[in-house]
């Protein structure tokens, strides 16, 4: 099935034909030829029919999913409190912060 580049996208769809009647299989929004032969290729032996998108499939085709990016503000908090708490392990230690506080044991 060969479509001009004005065409795309399409919707192209496959049936089953038993006993004279059409039978639904499957269906696919296209926007290159490569699509619609790998298309053709997967359901092989089925009627294969191409049918321009409605208003309402072209508003949805060209809706754009972006993936939200979370921000590592917790994981920065994290690694803050674990420096801040080795600090002052470090400065009880030393003797640092009874030196500087004036706190007497």
């Amino acid at each position: 099935m060969e479509l001009s580049k004005d065409q795309f996208p399409v919707v192209v769809q496959a049936f089953e034909i038993t006993d004279n009647k059409e039978f639904f299989v499957a269906e696919q929004v296209v926007n290159s030829q490569a699509e619609v032969e790998t298309f053709s290729t997967r359901y092989s032996g089925k009627v294969i029919k191409a049918r321009a998108l409605n208003s309402t499939e072209v508003n949805q085709n060209r809706t754009v999913y972006s993936k939200q990016r979370k921000t590592p503000i917790g994981t920065i908090l994290l690694i803050i409190l674990i420096i801040i708490i080795v600090l002052i392990a470090i400065g009880y230690y030393t003797g640092w912060i009874q030196k500087t506080f004036g706190i007497g044991m």
